[in-house]
């Protein structure tokens, strides 16, 4: 690692410690433990990391940071389309991509499920974040959805109905974290998308109409083409156009 520039260090010391967090948990990984994964000194590990805690928050960002398809997806204008993407990508994330990067992603789950059983810190960095970034884009597109007249009166318009969703998503990954699928109906993603997007878009308190139009094309991709990713939605304006 002697060649490598500082930012490749910092990359390869997170790279080692986010498996060791993942299957340990933050108190019970030691400094020690790091450097021998990253093949470094411990001094090395704290000059690219005042403490461990340090290296748990960089960990994080390194899971947020430079992801094109968040950022495209954040750009979005708020809409219920845009808000049936919202929740697309969601369950697209913990339904396709883990099962399909699993060496990748698994450790990224597991240090967040980790982090509930023991202090928590990770995931309350990572329900931070999503508070910031996350959430109002989504709120504001529950707004515009209730404006275009798509949600049913008594609909949830706050945070709350924002984590209502993400939770119920993100409990979709749990069912991948052992090598089988614990609930194998639940594994292939060409019946579990769309069924999960509208069963969600429904207790979001989406219309049954909108939970059709925007789930139409999801359904579509995923029957003939299984190895995709679905697009992000379907246009309204151009179901009106036909």
């Amino acid at each position: 690692m002697g060649r490598l520039d500082n930012s490749a260090r910092r990359a390869a010391i997170i790279d080692a410690a986010l498996p060791l967090f993942a299957r340990k948990g933050f108190a019970a990984t030691t400094t020690k433990e790091i450097a021998q994964a990253a093949g470094v000194s411990e001094a090395l590990i704290f000059k690219h990391f005042p403490s461990k805690a340090a290296l748990y928050e960089a960990i994080f960002r390194s899971c947020v940071d430079g992801d094109e398809e968040l950022a495209q997806l954040l750009a979005m204008p708020p809409s219920t389309a845009t808000l049936a993407a919202y929740v697309q990508a969601m369950v697209s994330c913990y339904v396709e991509d883990l099962p399909g990067d699993r060496d990748n992603l698994l450790p990224r789950y597991r240090l967040y499920f980790m982090s509930l059983l023991e202090d928590g810190e990770f995931a309350h960095m990572v329900s931070r974040w999503m508070s910031e970034h996350i959430a109002p884009p989504f709120v504001a597109s529950l707004h515009a959805a209730r404006g275009a007249g798509d949600l049913v009166p008594s609909a949830l318009v706050t945070e709350n109905a924002f984590w209502m969703a993400e939770m119920l998503g993100s409990t979709l990954a749990t069912i991948h974290l052992p090598p089988t699928p614990v609930v194998p109906s639940l594994a292939d993603p060409r019946t579990t998308v769309p069924e999960a997007v509208a069963f969600i878009l429904r207790g979001l308190g989406l219309k049954e109409e909108a939970v059709a139009l925007y789930t139409r094309s999801l359904q579509c991709n995923q029957s003939s083409n299984p190895a995709s990713k679905p697009e992000p939605t379907c246009s309204r304006e151009a179901d009106r156009d036909e």
